[in-house]
């Protein structure tokens, strides 16, 4: 139902997060400035944050989503993380939801499309085909790189029966084998763009699966020596990162990721999503859209513009691995 002058209204709004408060500070700041024009329409903005347990597991997870859908009727529910937003539409399909993410919404089968979601469900993800920019990152960066080896989480995602997906086979750590690998790679969509950037390089791509922290230790038997590494975010890399960085760098290998988070655990560089500014959170604007009668399943997912380039000079020196001078003149960041 839309919202307007003449119809003053309660609009009750729920934050799911498993972020820390401080966190969160600039996603309900965004959110009361979005909000306060209908407040000054005369409607009662009720604003509560539901605080998730980060390490819970699935099943603690989706009682306390349900603990808080219980609270009372919700015009709104936002979420600043994909899983709690896949708890919701377990336990309500009609409520409207805006997230904030760094998943992509269709891996969950959230949303038909980004353009056209087709389920109550719209905001803002920060995931973007990133493989294929890697690659080539990898390549300008240290083109004497013989090959190019492409990391795949192969821990089991949880599935919705309501949403037919490609099955992942038992997890087997080590090299893919070939007719395995639209399986091994699941939902992950940008595999066409790492081919075409491993062609044009004219280098040999290969697939490695690590399926649990123990198997970081075995890596140098499975990546060559001359590889270029490309390591995405994943559950083990973004969990286990301050053991899998440590791992890969011990090897002399280059290794891309795409994420600032292993960059920070001393990873060699990055290509990531364009950081947006702290204090305009992407998506919040959409809030009162929805709660004026916008019908977020027409609402496109908004994204990034591009992504960036990070190259970690201390981490590259200390490797003894020197960046091109393309490659440093290309740079959005160099790390010193």
């Amino acid at each position: 139902m839309s919202v307007g002058a003449g119809h003053a209204r309660t609009l009750s709004v729920l934050v799911l997060s498993p972020l820390s408060e401080q966190l969160d500070r600039p996603v309900m700041a965004a959110l009361t400035r979005e909000l306060a024009p209908l407040e000054r329409q005369g409607h009662h903005l009720v604003l509560e944050r539901g605080e998730l347990d980060p390490q819970a597991g699935d099943a603690h997870t989706l009682l306390q989503v349900e603990q808080w859908l219980a609270r009372r009727h919700w015009d709104l529910v936002v979420s600043t993380a994909m899983s709690p937003v896949a708890k919701v539409r377990q336990l309500d399909r009609t409520v409207p939801v805006l997230f904030r993410s760094a998943d992509d919404p269709r891996s969950y089968c959230l949303v038909r499309s980004l353009r056209q979601p087709g389920t109550p469900t719209t905001g803002f993800t920060s995931a973007l085909p990133g493989w294929g920019k890697m690659a080539e990152a990898l390549h300008l960066a240290y083109p004497k790189i013989r090959g190019l080896a492409l990391l795949v989480d192969g821990t089991e995602e949880a599935t919705d029966p309501d949403c037919p997906g490609v099955a992942i086979p038992p997890c087997r750590p080590g090299p893919i084998p070939t007719d395995e690998l639209p399986r091994a790679l699941g939902s992950q969509q940008d595999d066409a763009g790492l081919r075409l950037a491993a062609h044009r390089a004219g280098l040999p791509l290969r697939y490695v699966r690590i399926c649990r922290p123990q198997d970081f230790a075995r890596l140098s038997d499975w990546l060559h020596p001359g590889d270029g590494v490309l390591a995405p975010m994943s559950y083990l890399s973004y969990f286990h990162r301050q053991q899998l960085v440590p791992a890969l760098q011990s090897l002399g290998l280059p290794v891309v990721y795409d994420s600032r988070y292993l960059l920070l655990a001393g990873g060699l560089m990055a290509v990531k999503t364009s950081t947006e500014p702290p204090e305009q959170p992407r998506g919040i604007e959409l809030a009162r859209r929805i709660l004026e009668g916008a019908d977020p399943s027409r609402i496109p997912i908004q994204r990034p513009e591009g992504f960036e380039f990070i190259i970690n000079l201390r981490v590259a020196q200390a490797m003894g691995l020197v960046p091109s001078k393309a490659a440093l003149r290309t740079a959005d960041q160099l790390w010193r």
